[in-house]
């Protein structure tokens, strides 16, 4: 079963803006059970911007360009998806391990386009 957790009220309060997200609410996707992680693009944002995994394994995240722009999702040192063209949708399959794993658009990174995705064990 494909479990996919959608927090819009995230994409009305990212803003248009770049700065601190720490006071949003993040995806949690829960242990023991394979899941599509579906995050959401915006100028300069994710929405959620912080992606929490409860159990190591390997996942699929999709990233939705609901911006202007093109922008894509990369994991760093996990991989990235190819550039996402405004109102197209993007995957990216990554095996992760406890920790913490930056994630970050690279085309808008100076504009502090960025989150991350948290491993528990």
């Amino acid at each position: 079963m494909r479990i996919v957790l959608v927090l819009i009220v995230l994409v009305l309060s990212a803003g248009c803006g770049g700065g601190d997200s720490s006071d949003s609410a993040p995806t949690t996707v829960p242990a023991g059970k394979p899941a599509d992680i579906e995050v959401f693009a915006s100028e300069y944002a994710f929405a959620p911007p912080f992606v929490i995994v409860e159990k190591p394994g390997t996942y699929t995240i999709a990233l939705r360009n609901d911006g202007n722009v093109p922008h894509n999702l990369t994991v760093e040192g996990l991989g990235a998806t190819d550039d996402v063209q405004p109102g197209a949708t993007g995957t990216l399959t990554v095996t992760v391990k406890p920790g913490g794993y930056p994630m970050i658009c690279s085309i808008h990174k100076a504009e502090g386009m960025d989150g991350e995705v948290v491993v528990y064990e």
